[in-house]
């Protein structure tokens, strides 16, 4: 019996020491019957302190506040067998209560028995967890920043929306897959995920937080620019323990920039334009004024000719035709004085018209010529327009490149100017125009020049006519006025004058006024011919005749100054000319022959071939100056002084007009002091206008 009752005692201070464990540990425990009635609890200071719960209803305790159906499903399935758990909250605590069922000594389903922990603290703590994990998870897919989560080997973790739609992926099928591997799945993305790859390596290598940028391709689109930031993270232990990459889309900010390097750039472009544009003008403007400072031709040429130094290279030439096809270099100077003696070389490597590009091709198209020296050349071969002759001395100025640009005033091409620089592709479209203006100026400025050197040369050449026709004029008038005052003395005398004396003198005022009619209708010839109004009275006449008549008027011209003349003309060369113009012809030849023919023989010739009318005359007289030639069917013009022989420079002006209204032509050859030779070639038939 004391054992048994030492046991009882044992077991009330087992239940005992059990009860204080259980009151003290964070659980409430309870039994109920199959009712759901508390039969016995422990831990109830815990639940409801103060609070007996034996005989109560579950429901009136824990499920208080709740819906009854959560607690009641949760203990039914205990009773059935089925363990259950459920969350309650009571007295503004939360527990998670935990239900089994209770079996009797048989082994039948007896009621449940339940366990409630304290749970406020944890679900709190998971509920703030939850709402952070919620705030971030809005963060990080409200954000347009691209973001990744990576394991230490580099396998993808998370990503928000935003770092998918860069790689343009799935919610579904990219974690737990490395760079390499989704770089297999898309050949688009390929490049850019392998380079994702080296870039992740490049991070781990230096241990640290890495930056740079990564241009990731978008299909139908421009690549997207993105500035990426990783993020190493290591384990206490130093092993790697995962990456965290951060990709901002820079790609506007980038566009700005570029807009705004753009920007800057045309700026600095437009300054830089406008910088050379108030160069090239104040150059302009300072040629203009250089060029309006003179109107002497050759100090004009040789300014010409430095005035665009250096600013347009460093060798200039100015090449100007004339009146025949040859071009003739007029000036040429180099920036650098010590090489103008070698630069004095090429004067003589002139343009030739005939021969294609180069400067000759600017002169005959008005065209502008950038000009290049050719593969392995050490200077431009276009400068040497008489093939290499003078490539030497291109060389040894080491001009590399050329400009040559058309002189025109007035309408009229008058060569052309250029310029050669050391540079390579030295000159562009600016330098062009700028040429052109200069050019344009300049040809202004010797037009101008040539000009008023012609207007001196005319007022000279006007004055020294007028000195020679008042002389020629005056010499057959004194002779009038001698021979008539003679005349009047032998009248007033009373006696009978001899008849021989007033012929002679009679015969000298005839001869001197006819000389006074030649030199008064040569006079009115010029004006006629330069007004075109001379008519031509064309007949049958026969040049035959028309020579042997002149021969014959002329007699006593000859006689006097002793100069013999062989004619040759007794076919008879018959065609329609005006009769008239054609004796002034002969007779202005012959006039010019007997002055210049130094008492010479003169041989005259009247032939017919091919169908053509040919008269030569020819004297062995002084004979023209080869540099005179072309001159001497000019107005006013003459092969020698006149000083020493008379007349007043317009026979052979008149000659060669009428020859040309008969639409006939005139050649002279002639070797000084052995003699000259006029041919006058004339159609039998010819119809003016």
């Amino acid at each position: 019996m004391r054992s048994l009752l030492f046991t009882r005692e044992e077991l009330l201070r087992h239940e005992a020491v059990l009860r204080r464990m259980l009151a003290q540990a964070p659980v409430f425990v309870f039994l109920t019957d199959r009712e759901l009635r508390f039969l016995a609890t422990a831990g109830s200071e815990l639940a409801a302190p103060g609070l007996e719960l034996e005989g109560k209803s579950l429901l009136d305790v824990l499920g208080a506040g709740e819906e009854p159906s959560s607690v009641l499903a949760a203990h039914y399935r205990a009773l059935s067998g089925e363990p259950a758990r459920y969350d309650t909250e009571w007295s503004h605590r939360t527990f998670e209560v935990r239900v089994e069922p209770a079996f009797d000594e048989e082994g039948a389903s007896s009621g449940t028995i339940g366990i409630a922990f304290d749970v406020t603290g944890q679900r709190q703590e998971e509920e703030e967890l939850r709402t952070s994990a919620e705030r971030l998870r809005t963060l990080l897919e409200t954000t347009s920043d691209a973001i990744y989560l990576k394991d230490a080997d580099g396998r993808w973790l998370e990503a928000n929306d935003a770092g998918l739609q860069l790689f343009h992926l799935s919610r579904a099928g990219y974690q737990g897959l490395t760079d390499v591997e989704l770089a297999s799945l898309s050949d688009f993305f390929r490049e850019a995920l392998l380079a994702c790859y080296s870039s992740d390596q490049r991070t781990w290598a230096a241990g640290q937080v890495t930056r740079q940028e990564e241009a990731i391709p978008q299909p139908g689109a421009s690549p997207r620019v993105v500035e990426v930031t990783k993020v190493p993270l290591y384990h206490p232990n130093g092993q790697r323990k995962g990456l965290v990459v951060l990709g901002r889309d820079i790609t506007l900010r980038r566009m700005a920039e570029q807009e705004r390097d753009r920007l800057l750039l045309q700026e600095k472009e437009a300054r830089a334009a406008a910088e050379v544009a108030r160069r090239r003008s104040e150059f302009l403007s300072s040629a203009s004024r250089v060029l309006a400072d003179s109107l002497d031709y050759d100090a004009t040429l040789a300014t010409v000719a430095r005035l665009g130094l250096p600013f347009l290279g460093e060798w200039c030439a100015v090449d100007l035709t004339g009146e025949d096809p040859r071009v003739a270099r007029a000036a040429m100077a180099h920036a650098d004085p010590s090489k103008e003696p070698g630069a004095k070389r090429l004067e003589a490597c002139v343009p030739d018209l005939e021969a294609p590009g180069g400067i000759a091709e600017v002169i005959r198209s008005r065209r502008p010529l950038v000009l290049t020296a050719l593969a392995g050349e050490e200077g431009i071969l276009a400068l040497c327009d008489h093939g290499r002759a003078h490539l030497d001395v291109v060389r040894e100025l080491g001009l590399r490149s050329g400009l040559s640009v058309p002189l025109v005033a007035r309408g009229r091409t008058m060569g052309a100017l250029t310029f050669a620089s050391v540079h390579p592709d030295r000159y562009q479209d600016e330098d062009v125009r700028l040429a052109e203006d200069l050019a344009w100026r300049a040809a202004l400025a010797l037009d101008n020049a040539r000009l008023y050197r012609e207007s001196q040369e005319a007022i000279q050449a006007r004055d020294e006519f007028l000195s020679i026709a008042s002389h020629e004029l005056r010499t057959p008038i004194t002779a009038l006025r001698l021979g008539i005052q003679r005349l009047f003395r032998l009248a007033r005398g009373g006696a009978e004058p001899p008849w021989k004396t007033v012929a002679t003198s009679l015969e000298g005022i005839e001869r001197q006024g006819r000389r006074l009619t030649l030199l008064i209708n040569s006079l009115m010839d010029v004006s006629r011919l330069q007004s075109h109004h001379i008519q031509l009275d064309l007949e049958e006449v026969d040049l035959s005749e028309v020579v042997r008549d002149v021969v014959a008027q002329l007699g006593g011209v000859l006689a006097r100054t002793h100069t013999p003349l062989v004619l040759r003309a007794d076919a008879p060369v018959v065609g329609r000319w005006d009769r008239s113009r054609l004796e002034q012809v002969v007779t202005n030849l012959l006039d010019n022959a007997i002055k210049y023919g130094a008492r010479a023989p003169i041989e005259v010739t009247v032939a017919l071939e091919d169908g053509t009318a040919v008269l030569t005359l020819g004297d062995r007289g002084i004979g023209i100056s080869p540099d005179r030639l072309p001159f001497i069917f000019g107005r006013f013009e003459r092969a020698v002084s006149s000083r020493h022989y008379g007349g007043l420079g317009l026979g052979l002006y008149i000659v060669r007009q009428i020859v040309e209204l008969h639409g006939g032509t005139i050649h002279v050859e002639s070797i000084p002091g052995q003699g000259s030779t006029f041919t006058v070639r004339l159609p039998l038939s010819f119809s003016p206008g």
